[in-house]
């Protein structure tokens, strides 16, 4: 069963999806402030101490709140907002990539499609990094300091205005790059 979640504030297409229906909902751009960031400058070399999931956060997702949070670059069929610095990071401890799953050959597994949507919903976070005038730096994230689908990233940023229990944006300030799932390292 398909299930749709427009994310608030998002110029992209945002697709929970099945592995074998894929329905898309479009959303138009907003317009993104110039000013240009040199994104490796958002990379930490040491991982921040004690992370939380991304899931402990919707339980009081508060607009201006700091948080560090962990997860994996998951949580729809393209995780990557193209050329904006946006990604959509899932919590391991809720959702699974499909190809954790035994004797599923998923193509995309980081869509996670095998789990409940409901539980999609608050177990992702929208982390984005916002240019001098508060917009998201047109520049995409893929590949940035090895970022990739499935990559455990670990975020310290702030909750952003319009999230709420159903949406939760950060606004990264430092992202360290840990592990990429076994499955991106054999296929890609």
């Amino acid at each position: 069963m398909n299930n749709i979640l427009l994310l608030a504030g998002l110029g992209t297409l945002v697709v929970l999806s099945s592995c074998k229906d894929k329905e898309t909902v479009s959303v138009e751009p907003t317009e993104v402030g110039e000013t240009s960031l040199n994104l490796e400058s958002y990379l930490l070399k040491e991982a921040p101490e004690n992370p939380v999931a991304i899931s402990q956060v919707f339980a009081n997702p508060t607009p201006g709140t700091k948080v560090t949070v962990t997860g994996e670059v998951m949580g729809r069929s393209e995780p990557f907002v193209e050329n904006r610095a946006m990604l959509v990071l899932g919590d391991p401890t809720k959702i699974i990539p499909c190809n954790r799953n035994d004797d599923d050959h998923c193509e995309t597994p980081w869509d996670v499609c095998c789990d409940d949507p409901d539980v999609i919903k608050t177990s992702i976070a929208t982390i984005q990094i916002l240019d001098n005038e508060g917009m998201p730096v047109k520049e995409g994230l893929k590949g940035l300091g090895g970022i990739q689908e499935l990559t455990t990233l670990t975020v310290v940023g702030t909750i952003a205005e319009g999230s709420n229990e159903q949406n939760l944006i950060i606004n990264a300030e430092g992202i360290h790059v840990g592990e990429t799932d076994e499955f991106m390292t054999k296929n890609h």
